[in-house]
């Protein structure tokens, strides 16, 4: 099976704004999708390996994985049937690096780092593409300051979402011609269960005392920074922006 099987009674949502969000079984994405419908958006929310135990009234969800183009296909068949409006694409796939140094790190891995945070994003635009333009939607990537910070130990990461960042503003140019928005978020540490696995992965040996060392003295809340990509996608006031990179970092 491609994807799970379409709810009858998700498609009697009212006929409103629907909003995609890839990635949406990670904590960012699941966060955007619950502030969305919280908003009475219809989600269509794409996972990989498996979708949550239960799923939120109003969404759909459907498997999507770049290394299997039926589930791409699907997802456009999906969402190009929908009676909704789409009105944002969030692109919140991705994974992280070993934190090895470029030396200690095979080069697989920066090829499935690439997939994973680039080629998810391409992947996912080859499909929604025809939609977005037909109803003029903004399209809001999920990036990382580690595109430009550049740290060391986080080489196949920090390429990869320089890399998204290039995509991003190559798109926004692209796609300008058909009303379509194309902007990224860039935060910095987001206080999640990966950032633990990966504060780990960096031999971080008290995350209490690490995260308290931070501007502000403490990481970026997961409502904040959900809450900050929904209103750079859909508000009003971000209408003119396309093509930007938007930091959320203390510049401290």
């Amino acid at each position: 099976m491609l994807g799970l099987p379409i709810d009858i009674e998700a498609l009697r949502y009212p006929r409103g704004s629907m909003a995609v969000v890839t990635g949406a079984s990670g904590a960012l994405g699941a966060e955007i999708t619950r502030q969305l419908i919280a908003r009475d958006v219809f989600v269509v929310a794409t996972y990989r390996t498996r979708p949550p135990a239960e799923l939120p009234k109003g969404s759909l969800w459907e498997r999507f994985d770049t290394a299997d183009p039926a589930t791409a296909d699907r997802l456009r068949l999906v969402t190009e049937d929908l009676p909704h409006r789409l009105q944002a694409v969030f692109a919140c796939a991705g994974a992280p690096s070993s934190k090895k140094t470029v030396a200690d790190t095979e080069p697989g891995e920066f090829e499935a780092v690439y997939q994973a945070n680039v080629v998810s994003f391409t992947a996912a635009w080859r499909a929604l593409a025809a939609r977005a333009r037909y109803d003029g939607a903004s399209v809001l990537a999920v990036g990382s300051d580690a595109g430009r910070a550049a740290r060391a130990g986080s080489g196949p990461y920090s390429a990869a979402k320089a890399a998204l960042e290039c995509v991003v503003t190559t798109l926004a140019k692209e796609e300008a011609v058909h009303r379509v928005r194309v902007n990224l978020v860039a935060p910095s540490l987001i206080d999640s269960p990966l950032a633990r696995t990966v504060m780990a992965a960096k031999g971080v040996t008290d995350p209490d005392a690490y995260l308290a060392g931070l501007p502000w003295g403490r990481p970026l809340a997961l409502d904040e920074v959900a809450a900050a990509c929904i209103d750079l996608a859909t508000a009003s006031q971000w209408a003119y922006a396309s093509g930007q990179v938007f930091p959320l970092q203390a510049a401290l």
